[in-house]
């Protein structure tokens, strides 16, 4: 008799898990992504130069401008652009320039330097940072060469980015304990030390030939720096307020350059949920501030004795006192973040809506006043948006006569639809509440108060239609209510704006 032994072998296959799904490779894929994530960089540069001199004396001639009397006249740097203050003195020594008492008007020169840098950043899949920073100088001059020392007047303006965020959210204090602010305080206290600063420099400084006190070296006593002085208050407002100060100079080198940005996050719509409701969901987030002297100009009594440390005349002693070269009135902080918070919608309707909460901040230093202004302004937006596609708001129905087969007298009507120029209407609503403050701080005596504010609220309708391809309809309702934070001075308004305008457009 046969036994037979039978066995039951159940066999599994599973796919492997693909290499695109493993832990090891997604870590390494955004590393890499995170490594690349520089997307361009653009670096623009220019420097305009300008120099125009009345009263030179030799023709010039037919190549490059030059006269080739005794040399080259006015010579190849001035061809090229190579010129400065000091082509002038060598064309005054050659006896190339009028010098006459007849003869006033300056030489002026010009220069206009503007840097900017801006690149993009993707370090994560739909998140893009646009990063920018620029730094603009505008430098003037006015040379009145015909009279002995060559008496020269600059002056220019200057501005760059930098980054103010440390200061950006301290609260402006309350009426009841006098606005205090811990940076103001903080920057009034460091005056002291950066007078010492700047007085240090002149230790051992000789006094200008030609001054009251000429060949004797630099004495407290006869006139020192002033704390209130803008070599002093301009370096402490700077390492105050800003991240790239600490130095004593009043217009920053371009070390200290610092970038602004814009973010900007669009994954949320590609969330199973989310594409349900929205076509689209971005985050927003931009911040931008920027340093600037507004203007200045150079002290006519100036005489330097190094690095932009030097003396001017005293009008009350006529001595000579440590000044730096240019009489700054008032520079500025201008912050925004605009906005800090910021949600664009756009629904599967074709809706769209967009929520902003902006904050904007403006501190002025006034060397003259001795007073820092603080100006600050809190808005929330809420805006929506509609289109209507290929509306036709003026049609009309439109027939055409026919004959019929069967008798040719007889005829019928029949309809073919509707004539009329189809436009996109055009929908907005906005929401805008503000809070808007100002607050003079005395740097002397620490005292602040509030000059002007209000709160307001805004609601503005907008519609427009085309009539045409020419004519252009546009409704619009504008409603704004003010309310004076400072009763004393003002009262509340409120003000109302509707109407319609029509825009033609002859050039299509």
């Amino acid at each position: 008799m046969l036994s037979q032994d039978t066995a039951r072998l159940k066999l599994t296959v599973s796919p492997r898990k693909r290499t695109e799904e493993q832990g090891w490779y997604k870590a390494l894929q955004y590393a890499t992504r995170f490594l690349m994530m520089v997307r361009n960089v653009s670096v623009n540069y220019t420097d305009k130069q300008n120099l125009n001199v009345p009263g030179f004396l030799p023709n010039v001639g037919d190549y490059f401008g030059q006269n080739n009397s005794g040399g080259l006249q006015p010579g190849l740097d001035f061809a090229f652009g190579f010129t400065g203050e000091d082509w002038l003195y060598k064309a005054k020594d050659k006896g190339w320039l009028l010098c006459s008492d007849d003869l006033v008007t300056p030489a002026t020169m010009s220069q206009n330097r503007n840097l900017s840098i801006r690149a993009t950043l993707e370090p994560f899949k739909d998140v893009k940072i646009d990063l920018s920073a620029t730094r603009n100088e505008t430098k003037n001059s006015s040379v009145q060469f015909m009279f002995d020392g060559m008496p020269t007047t600059r002056t220019g303006s200057f501005s760059m980015t930098t980054i103010s965020i440390g200061s950006a959210f301290e609260k402006t204090g309350s009426p009841d304990k006098g606005y205090k602010s811990k940076t103001f305080e903080k920057f009034v206290g460091s005056l002291a030390a950066y007078r010492d600063r700047v007085e240090a420099n002149y230790a051992g400084a000789p006094y200008p030939a030609g001054s009251a006190l000429a060949g004797q070296t630099f004495d407290p006593a006869n006139g020192t720096v002033s704390p209130y002085a803008a070599g002093v208050m301009i370096p402490a407002f700077l390492d105050t307020y800003t991240s790239g100060g600490s130095g004593l100079e009043i217009f920053p080198k371009l070390s200290a350059l610092l970038p602004n940005w814009t973010v900007s996050y669009g994954g949320l719509a590609k969330l199973p949920k989310m594409k349900k409701v929205f076509k689209s969901f971005n985050l927003n987030h931009a911040y931008k501030s920027v340093y600037t002297v507004g203007s200045y100009s150079s002290f006519t009594s100036y005489q330097e004795y190094m690095n932009g440390f030097g003396f001017v005349t005293d009008v009350a002693t006529g001595s000579p006192v440590p000044s730096c070269e240019f009489d700054v009135s008032t520079v500025s902080i201008n912050e925004s973040f605009s906005p800090l918070v910021g949600v664009d919608m756009t629904f599967v309707n074709n809706l769209t809506a967009k929520v902003e909460y902006r904050k904007t901040r403006v501190l002025t230093l006034s060397m003259t006043s001795q007073q820092l202004s603080e100006s600050r302004s809190n808005d929330l937006v809420i805006g929506f948006g509609y289109k209507i596609s290929n509306l036709n708001l003026f049609s009309s129905k439109k027939t055409v006569k026919t004959k019929s087969k069967r008798t040719a007298s007889n005829e019928t009507t029949k309809k073919t639809g509707s004539s009329g120029f189809a436009s996109d209407l055009n929908l907005r609503l906005d929401f805008t509440i503000r809070n808007q403050s100002v607050l003079n701080r005395d740097i002397a005596t620490l005292i602040s108060q509030a000059t002007s504010g209000n709160n307001a609220i805004q609601v503005s309708f907008a519609a427009d239609y085309a009539l045409s391809k020419y004519v252009t309809l546009t409704a619009y309702y504008d409603r704004q209510k003010n309310k004076p934070l400072l009763t004393s001075s003002s009262y509340p308004v409120t003000t109302q704006d509707f109407g319609f305008s029509i825009k033609f457009i002859l050039n299509r």
